[in-house]
């Protein structure tokens, strides 16, 4: 079928165009479903994707293919992007069992071959494992998409399509890094610093911290940040830019001189030292987060919002017992166990801004500058 689409395209020359276009999507395959997308949530690796970096989207594709015999359907000379959807199933593949025409349901973006044995274990241990929409073709930013059954959960009833389309990326991965064992494993009484806490990861982790029982430390930009966080359950919040030193210089290399002051900050608002940080800024913050996690403390990451490279000092890292843990989305498990605190609203999603279809690319931009509290969500279908 055919369908109105946002993404990367190849033109004649295989130059890469970027915006919206009219896509053929290829038959389902057995485990496969067709939905009608009503919203699509916004995300940093879309960005990745409209920038080419730090890897070109096709070539992603192609790995994905790679790794995942039989999905050839794949490769195109165009990626419809976007990670994040709330929408109706139209059609379900031979092999699909949960789910028919007519659900509501969001999707999980972690796409696997549930074929390899390591994915009882954790899907995340599958080279097989990727990103819908990222990794793949076909993903949220059109009227129509196609993903994997075991993609699908179900719509919290209470929501409206845009709040349903915001939160499953940003969720399922703070679930992990900080609940799950495969993450932090964040206890009661414990103590949670968050940077860029009024991000779309970043107001899930207070949430959750929050669940587990554990007290906050919400870094921001801006006092109008620092409320929402307050909002969402933080215990405090610093706001960074009324800080003197900045924690890396100009190439990147680390301020220990700024680390102290952090810490002295931390002391002053009667919080104890971390027990875990919540990281995904990266080159500008992990030095210092490893620095000032307590003495077997817990450093956890995500992503690298600021820069994939980045100097720490690992004396403290192996002196002092702390861990560095790397989370990447979550598995299939943890994504229902997130989407069941939805659905319980016990987590309640964060959306700042709102837009038609049409206005996806100045949204990303607003993505990009930093001006999205929360998560920023694309109309499609609406309630048509």
């Amino acid at each position: 079928m055919r369908t109105s689409a946002f993404g990367i395209q190849k033109n004649v020359n295989g130059r890469r165009g970027v915006g919206f276009f009219e896509a053929d999507l290829p038959d389902m395959a057995d485990d496969e479903v067709l939905i009608r997308v009503h919203a699509a949530g916004l995300n940093f690796n879309s960005i990745w994707s409209v920038d080419g970096k730090p890897v070109d989207p096709f070539q992603l594709v192609t790995g994905m293919v790679r790794n995942n015999p039989g999905r050839e359907s794949h490769l195109k000379p165009y990626q419809i992007i976007g990670s994040d959807a709330s929408a109706v199933v139209v059609a379900v593949g031979r092999a699909v069992t949960n789910w028919k025409e007519g659900d509501e349901v969001v999707v999980h973006c972690s796409v696997v071959d549930l074929r390899d044995p390591i994915t009882e274990r954790d899907d995340l241990l599958s080279q097989s494992q990727a990103i819908w929409g990222y990794e793949t073709n076909f993903g949220a930013f059109a009227g129509h998409a196609i993903v994997r059954e075991h993609q699908l959960h179900t719509k919290p009833p209470h929501l409206s399509w845009e709040d349903a389309a915001s939160y499953m990326l940003t969720l399922t991965t703070a679930y992990r890094m900080l609940l799950s064992p495969n993450g932090a494993g964040l206890s009661t009484g414990e103590t949670c610093l968050v940077w860029g806490a009024s991000g779309g990861l970043g107001i899930f982790a207070l949430q959750l911290a929050k669940i587990a029982g554990a007290r906050t430390i919400a870094v921001v930009s801006s006092d109008e940040r620092a409320a929402v966080c307050l909002e969402n359950g933080a215990d405090c919040v610093i706001n960074r830019n009324e800080m003197k030193n900045s924690l890396v210089d100009e190439a990147g290399r680390p301020n220990p001189m700024a680390w102290r002051e952090w810490k002295k900050k931390i002391i002053s608002l009667s919080m104890d030292e971390p027990d875990v940080v919540f990281e995904h800024v990266g080159r500008e913050t992990l030095a210092a987060s490893v620095y000032l996690a307590r003495r077997g403390g817990r450093v956890v990451t995500c992503a690298a919002s600021s820069g994939f490279e980045s100097v720490i000092d690992l004396r403290y890292l192996w002196m002092q017992v702390k861990s560095v843990i790397g989370c990447h989305i979550s598995n299939r498990q943890e994504a229902a166990e997130a989407n069941r605190l939805v659905m319980d609203q016990r987590i309640v999603p964060v959306v700042s801004h709102q837009a038609d279809f049409s206005e996806l690319p100045d949204l990303l931009d607003h993505l990009r500058s930093g001006r999205v509290v929360g998560k920023a969500v694309v109309s499609i279908n609406g309630d048509r």
